[in-house]
């Protein structure tokens, strides 16, 4: 008997304790913070990106061009593009072609397009597959850049063609494919700076980075002509095709419809593409992901109402174009533009220049016997 009533003391005791502890001592308060409309704000952290040690071109972001002169010789050309910063182009053959993006002799850009021991741990054979084990292909990064936060997000279809991997020196690589095929085509090495000024991806927060731009000369007219013509070409020569051919009927056949589509915009674009249009131009030139491009439609409409004997005529107008090798690095790795540039027919191309616009036009060659060049 004695044994159940202090049984029956130790029980009664746990129970008088658990049901007393709430109240003395109460857990602690979880504050929920409530928005204006009264619903409960979650905070989904994406997880910080990955970050490779940098190695071979990553390494020469961010120092003097002199030290990859010392290394590599001085480049064959060298020019002002009239966007803020010079541009200097290395390697007579395709095989050793790079450029180079220079702001006050610092290095803001290393393009690359073929496989040395300085593209490591990337080669041009690799797959998305390969990359994808190297490192983690990020869909959300977060940056810093002079005191201001961004966030750049990516679609399926960068991730895909045009993936962004980061490096521990606060350099960048855009890793670009071209439609539909397996293997990199390009890998442009980028600083902050030149990634947010080109900016490839959308930006949710933050903005584009402004540039001052400068009246296009008729010599930095010429020079991005050739420039964006070899790329073109190269990314061409790379995926199995003939390189465009140049002649000056279609150099200024491009010139007339650039002029043609300044004074006559609103023959052959809607009311509501004009305002994208007027949109566009008055934003901070460098936004990529926010370009006005002419849809095959509307290239077909001006090239037709432009009266010029135009033969077979196809292309691409965009603006604002920041880097011309980067806007073609783009068109090749983007579906809707790819169309226009993997035709197997022999073409003739053309490109005019004006400030932060391109048009490029592509004509059949009808065997046209006008003396031509090849990508180099």
């Amino acid at each position: 008997m004695k044994r159940v009533l202090a049984f029956l003391a130790v029980l009664s005791t746990v129970l008088i304790i658990g049901y007393l502890e709430p109240v003395f001592f109460p857990p602690e308060k979880v504050e929920i913070d409530i928005s204006n409309n009264g619903g409960q704000v979650v905070s989904h952290t994406a997880l910080p990106h990955e970050e490779l040690e940098a190695s071979g071109y990553a390494l020469y972001i961010g120092k003097k061009i002199s030290t990859f002169t010392q290394e590599f010789g001085e480049p064959l050309t060298r020019y002002s593009t009239g966007l803020g910063y010079d541009l200097l182009i290395f390697g007579e053959e395709d095989s050793e072609y790079m450029e180079v993006s220079v702001n006050n002799d610092i290095i803001q850009s290393v393009k690359v397009f073929n496989t040395t021991d300085r593209t490591a741990p990337f080669n041009f054979e690799m797959t998305l597959s390969d990359i994808s084990e190297l490192t983690t292909i990020f869909s959300n990064f977060s940056i810093d850049y002079e005191a201001e936060e961004y966030s750049i997000e990516l679609t399926e279809e960068d991730m895909n063609y045009r993936p962004l991997i980061a490096f521990d020196n606060q350099s960048f690589a855009v890793l670009f494919f071209t439609h539909g095929k397996e293997s990199i085509s390009g890998i442009t090495y980028v600083s902050k700076e030149y990634l947010l000024t080109v900016m490839p991806y959308q930006l949710t927060t933050g903005q584009a980075l402004p540039i001052t731009i400068e009246e296009t000369e008729a010599e930095i007219a010429a020079e991005k002509q050739k420039t964006i013509i070899r790329m073109i070409n190269l990314l061409r020569i790379n995926d199995g095709l003939e390189p465009y051919a140049i002649n000056s009927e279609t150099m200024k056949n491009a010139v007339e419809l650039y002029r043609f589509y300044e004074e006559n915009a609103s023959e052959f674009l809607s009311v509501e593409r004009l305002e994208s249009l007027s949109q566009v131009k008055n934003e901070s030139l460098g936004e990529i992901a926010s370009a006005f491009i002419f849809s095959n439609t509307e290239f077909e409409k001006m090239a037709d109402k432009s009266n010029l004997p135009l033969r077979k005529p196809d292309g691409i107008y965009m603006t604002p174009v920041y880097d011309p090798s980067f806007a073609a690095l783009f068109w090749f790795s983007d579906g809707a533009y790819y169309a226009r540039f993997s035709q197997e027919n022999a073409q003739n191309i053309g490109v005019a220049f004006s400030k932060e616009d391109v048009l490029v036009l592509l004509e059949n060659t009808q065997n046209n016997t006008e003396e031509t060049e090849d990508s180099r």
